[in-house]
């Protein structure tokens, strides 16, 4: 048997079960871009602002020194609330915020879910009064998939036939999520049929099942393309072969590309240990705060997006004063959602202590500070440090934080941290080993390489129109492949009753 006949007899072996891998996953594939086409969109694309002057603050150091307020604070912050200001106060990860009215420092009953409730409002743009159920999630499931990390969210769900739900991480004021009933049917659909969320419990078999489909259509893939270039060209009279073939040149490439990078993916997901994203910080002791605002007035009339209190060197208590951008009145939309916009245009750091701003201390020394405390490294690991104002490969929307400082660590396995130093949090932080995955899934699997040129909607129509290719090449191979075994069972029978014949005539 010569190699075009192996390549052949393989490229049909394989073709059944390629078959079916290429239903089950370009047919979930489209629901991806079908999500975001005609899926909910918010209101809103940026979390509040919140505008500050000195008549505000006036209560803020009394209120700051009461212990049993900030006992075990990790995040400490000022936050936009619905009729004003108020003081946000971060115990843990997964605890509720706890809030302070500035003015007289009185907590807020249920001020977690005021807030979220505030927030789904705001994002919606539906009236509170149309809220039909606020509960607080901590697991993800088909709604709320592991794709938007962050947890615990309030999931807040609107009346109405579209059932319209977001889900709100109030930490950040951000809208970690937003679905209605018809994308919460697509995300399952794509969860169950692309990822194999029913095998979520077995992850070594979802590992082997997916494994060996994805290496059928590598497979299939490379002996096609073989094909394609080992038979010569001639005009083919059956039209399905025809168009089979001319498919062929088009999507080896594509096949190719979708099968070996979600294959890598499927990897390292389940067999390399992931490093933890999200980390707090301390906020520390803040006691003895001076109570003079004069540094309010340096601002010069621009508007103050944020107060946060932190630690600087030698855990002195800071005030880091964030400025809001011009343009944070600005309308968004779906892609600035995704290409990100930094929330402020510049910040000040004061001294909590003295009220005296700070000249010889920024957001780049904080940056180092925090990637040393919470990271565990030294000043002289750090290989080299830069600001993040957009969303990338390397540090995606879902993180919902920006700007954020970029901290590369001098290490074995080429660490980059991305610390938040508006609240002192960790972010996120990846490896030489994730960022090699994440730049194969992003250039193979999601096309992102397209989108400067193409936009997003427009790289998501090209992937949808291959995908509906796939289809069409695989369902005219499904036919050539029912065809050849009719046609082989039909000579098999015929032989058999030939020989019977013969048989009987020799007798």
């Amino acid at each position: 048997m010569n190699l075009k006949k192996q390549w052949l007899e393989w490229h049909n072996k394989l073709g059944w079960w390629a078959l079916a891998g290429i239903l089950i996953w370009a047919i979930s594939g489209i629901t991806h871009p079908m999500m975001a086409w005609f899926g909910p969109s918010a209101a809103k694309f940026f979390p509040p602002s919140v505008s500050l002057d000195a008549s505000k603050l006036g209560a803020l150091p009394s209120l700051l020194a009461d212990g049993d307020k900030l006992r075990g604070a990790r995040v400490v912050k000022l936050v936009p609330g619905e009729a004003a200001p108020l003081l946000q106060v971060t115990h843990s990860e997964t605890a509720p915020r706890r809030y302070f009215h500035l003015d007289s420092g009185r907590e807020v009953t249920d001020g977690d879910i005021q807030q979220a409730r505030w927030l789904a409002t705001y994002y919606s743009g539906r009236p509170a009064d149309q809220i039909a159920e606020l509960q607080l999630q901590t697991g993800f499931d088909n709604a709320y998939p592991s794709v938007n990390r962050l947890l615990p969210v309030y999931r807040v769900r609107f009346a109405g036939d579209d059932a319209l739900t977001l889900f709100i991480h109030t930490e950040t004021a951000a809208l970690a999520s937003i679905t209605d009933r018809s994308k919460t049917l697509l995300q399952g659909v794509f969860r169950q049929l692309h990822t194999f969320a029913w095998l979520d419990d077995l992850e070594y078999g979802r590992l082997i099942l997916i494994g060996l489909l994805m290496l059928t259509l590598s497979a299939f893939a490379a002996t096609g393309l073989a094909l394609v270039f080992a038979l010569k060209r001639r005009k083919i009279k059956d039209g399905k072969r025809r168009y089979h073939r001319l498919l062929g040149y088009v999507l080896w490439l594509p096949l190719l590309g979708w099968s070996a990078s979600g294959f890598y993916h499927l990897l390292q997901s389940s067999l390399v240990e992931s490093v933890q994203g999200l980390r707090l910080g301390e906020a520390g002791e803040y006691r003895n705060l001076s109570t003079e605002f004069a540094w309010v007035s340096a601002l010069e009339g621009r508007a103050i997006n944020s107060l946060s209190l932190i630690r600087g060197s030698d855990d002195v208590p800071l005030y880091r004063v964030g400025l809001a951008p011009a343009e944070s009145a600005a309308p968004g939309n779906r892609n600035q959602r995704f290409d990100g916009r930094p929330s402020e245009s510049g910040s000040l750091f004061v001294d909590a202590h003295s009220g005296q701003l700070l000249s010889d201390f920024g957001d780049r020394d904080q940056a180092q500070l925090l990637a040393t405390r919470l990271a565990g490294i030294q000043a002289e690991d750090i290989a080299g440090m830069q600001l993040v104002t957009r969303y990338g490969a390397g540090y995606d929307f879902r993180n919902k934080r920006l700007p954020v400082w970029q901290v590369d660590v001098a290490n074995d396995d080429k660490t980059m941290l991305f610390v938040d130093p508006v609240t002192g949090v960790l972010v996120d932080q990846s490896r030489g080993i994730d960022r090699a995955e994440s730049l194969s899934f992003s250039l193979l699997h999601k096309w992102n390489h397209l989108t400067p040129f193409t936009g997003r909607q427009g790289r998501d129509g090209l992937i949808v129109f291959t995908l509906l290719l796939l289809l069409a090449g695989a369902v005219l191979g499904g036919v050539m492949l029912a065809k050849r075994k009719k046609r082989r069972s039909s000579l098999a029978a015929d032989g058999g009753v030939a020989g019977s014949i013969g048989s009987a005539a020799t007798q």
